[in-house]
């Protein structure tokens, strides 16, 4: 065997061992960027779910809220009323007592009502931002894994040269072209440093 057939053999070989391991990594990495983009559409959905359960939370506490004015009018119309019709003094004494009563309470109960739409509200955008914080990272590791996908042509071309130039390097070892002393080593070298030139880095 010629050592320009042994060189280009070798070269063949290790260019489609190379171009069968690109493929491999594409396939990996394309199933990695393909989840990494699943996994950042499910975090954006859970976001838009916990912002609609934030609404549907305030919703509730402002009906709630809605209730308790009504709650405390009826129950404040019913006192006041019988407490007419019985002739007492409502501005003081024991009347007077039980209508404060009534107003202290449904204010504390308005006071809650109010603070837990604070803290519910606050929660919500907490979660909102943690999901979509995680979205964008999922979303950069997609970007990541994309960046890896090789292109098949340049890297059978880097791996072709790179075999070339170890199945040169193995013949001459093996005593081919000579020896190290021939002038034949020299315009190999040569060559494949001219090569090694227009290779295309990854």
């Amino acid at each position: 065997m010629g050592a320009a057939t042994f060189a280009l053999t070798m070269g063949g070989l290790s260019a489609l061992s190379s171009l069968s391991q690109t493929r491999q990594r594409n396939i990996q990495a394309r199933s990695q960027q393909a989840q990494m983009e699943a996994n950042a559409q499910a975090a954006r959905n859970q976001a838009g779910i916990t912002a609609e359960k934030g609404r549907i939370e305030a919703e509730n506490l402002d009906r709630q809220r809605s209730a308790l004015r009504r709650s405390y009018a009826d129950l404040q119309s019913g006192n006041i009323a019988a407490l007419g019709a019985m002739n007492r003094d409502l501005s003081t004494g024991s009347s007077a007592a039980l209508l404060r009563g009534n107003a202290d309470r449904f204010a504390a109960d308005v006071g809650l009502n109010l603070h837990q739409k604070d803290v519910s509200a606050w929660e919500t955008r907490q979660n909102i931002r943690a999901q979509e914080a995680n979205a964008r990272n999922f979303e950069n590791a997609a970007d990541w894994y994309g960046s890896t996908v090789s292109n098949l042509g340049q890297s059978l071309l880097a791996a072709g040269l790179s075999g070339l130039a170890s199945g040169v390097s193995a013949y001459r070892s093996a005593g081919g072209f000579g020896g190290a002393s021939s002038p034949a080593p020299k315009y190999w070298d040569r060559a494949l440093q001219g090569w090694s030139k227009t290779r295309v880095r990854h």
